[in-house]
């Protein structure tokens, strides 16, 4: 833990200058404030994950320069739970009916080490940098209440939430207040995330701005949601989020053009449903999601399912998927016209044997070619195919498990089809495990030759339990394909998770 405080610092101090220090999460503040100078039966988890990547990239070209790669990544998670104490004398731990308060924090550093790190006009180093390049994260980092008065939760600092088919981050506030009829009530609001900062973080960062001051600038956030709770049959929710790019607070920033200041606009307006039922004891669960892009008026994400248990040995599941890309609305790829992916699977399940489970299942893709412009030319066909299925096998034991699997596909968007199985056997009790898989696919693209080959790999590998709460994972892998004769790959992640629990 103290050599990863001290990369910390040195990572901030040498960050480029590119980014700024913009409002760091409320939750870095919220834990100091909130924290209580003594708490009953208070409990404090910290997890340090680092994991290790090694491997080498061959750069196209007649000479087939080969680069390394050493990739460096610390995740540190800290958790403070029960910062309140249980109401009785005699409870162990607060009873949930009382409510709680949390402090959740997530970290991450990263590195490469490899050699396209060196200086200079390197073509091949260039090709393999990464677009971002930051050494640390704040995944997220906020205090979170539960059911305090049996009524309301909240949470403060940089979050992450997910809304049927939307996902974003912000640093703000959420709260929830469950009212009667089963009902709840949400609100949130705050700063979306920005990837260009020290402490940002990329991953929920919209698309199609990246290097241009819209990218950089401050974009609120704020929205609302109702929803279903306590009832055990179904679960559903409706909410709607809008983020904005306000001119006001955006005065400083250089403009694309050498203007000072950015104009207002909207970047991102939806509304986001879901829902799951549970009926007839759980044989039969429906379930959905949908997001609508009020900004460009389009249906981006539908997702619908329906999961049949016919006897506890027969499971049947059917799934249709439809998505479109996403981008922020002052890109210029929104006004291309996008082509939906659809795509729909049927899954048949039946378990034999206790420790044996056989499956079953196939799958459609549809291509549909729209005429746009009044020069357009119309398509030959609207609508094209794809079909496949596949097939697995899988056995669950106390010392032994594997699955077999395999699988195909053909028709519009070429062809594929390959197979894996994997092992796991446990050789020292629950101390020592031993990984092997190996498998293969061949693959052929029907418009690009490049996209023509197939691949063969092995992979053998070890998890080891060094100490309670330590655990070391190690993974190397031997792949051959049709434009390498051998690529190594090698991978490894040290876990330590320690929990501590404390009482005036």
């Amino acid at each position: 833990m103290l050599r990863a405080g001290g990369s910390i610092a040195h990572s901030v101090a040498g960050a480029p200058g590119r980014g700024r220090v913009r409002a760091l999460p409320l939750a870095l503040a919220a834990v100091i404030a909130a924290a209580p100078e003594e708490a009953a039966a208070t409990e404090v988890r910290a997890v340090a994950r680092t994991l290790g990547e090694g491997y080498m990239v061959q750069v196209p070209g007649p000479e087939g320069q080969l680069l390394s790669r050493r990739r460096l990544v610390q995740y540190v998670n800290l958790g403070v739970y029960e910062l309140m104490p249980p109401r009785a004398a005699d409870e162990r731990r607060r009873a949930w009916e009382d409510g709680q308060l949390r402090i959740v924090t997530s970290m991450r550093l990263r590195h490469d080490f490899g050699s396209y790190v060196r200086p200079g006009e390197d073509t091949s180093g260039r090709l393999v940098n990464s677009i971002d390049g930051r050494q640390i994260d704040v995944m997220f980092a906020y205090l979170e209440g539960e059911n305090l008065g049996n009524r309301v939760d909240f949470k403060l600092g940089r979050q992450f939430e997910f809304s049927g088919l939307d996902w974003y981050a912000f640093d703000g506030a959420w709260t929830r207040v469950r009212i009667p009829a089963h009902l709840a009530l949400e609100a949130f609001g705050g700063l979306q995330v920005d990837g260009t900062a020290v402490f940002g973080l990329p991953t929920f960062e919209l698309d199609g701005t990246q290097g241009t001051a819209a990218d950089r600038a401050f974009s609120p956030m704020f929205g609302a949601g109702v929803s279903l709770w306590g009832l055990k049959w179904i679960d559903a929710r409706v909410a709607y989020r809008r983020t904005f790019t306000p001119a006001g607070i955006n005065r400083k920033i250089v403009d694309d053009d050498g203007s000072l200041g950015l104009p207002s606009g909207v970047d991102q307006e939806v509304v986001s449903a879901s829902f799951a039922g549970n009926f007839a004891g759980g044989r039969v669960s429906p379930y959905g999601a949908l997001r609508m892009n009020l900004g460009t008026g389009r249906l981006d994400d539908v997702t619908a399912g329906l999961q049949l248990a016919f006897t506890p040995q027969h499971l049947l599941r059917a799934l249709y998927i439809r998505t479109l890309p996403i981008f922020d609305l002052d890109s210029i790829f929104n006004v291309f016209a996008l082509t939906p992916f659809e795509d729909a699977r049927l899954v048949f399940e039946v378990r034999p044997m206790p420790r044996i489970s056989l499956q079953a299942r196939g799958q459609m893709r549809f291509f549909r070619s729209e005429t746009t412009g009044a020069l357009a030319t119309s398509p030959l066909k609207s609508l094209q195919l794809g079909a496949g299925g596949g097939a697995s096998a899988a056995y669950r034991g106390r010392r032994f498990s594997g699955r077999l699997d395999g699988y195909g596909l053909g028709g519009e968007g070429g062809t594929r089809a390959g197979g894996s199985l994997d092992t796991r056997t446990m050789v020292w009790w629950d101390r020592l495990a031993l990984d092997a898989r190996i498998y293969g696919v061949y693959y052929r693209d029907d418009l690009t030759g490049a996209r023509r080959g197939y691949s063969v790999a092995l992979q053998l590998g070890l998890n080891a339990q060094l100490w309670r709460g330590i655990h070391l994972a190690v993974l190397g892998e031997e792949m051959f394909t049709t434009f390498y004769s051998q690529a190594f790959r090698l991978f490894g992640a040290l876990t330590a998770d320690w929990s501590i629990r404390v009482r005036r």
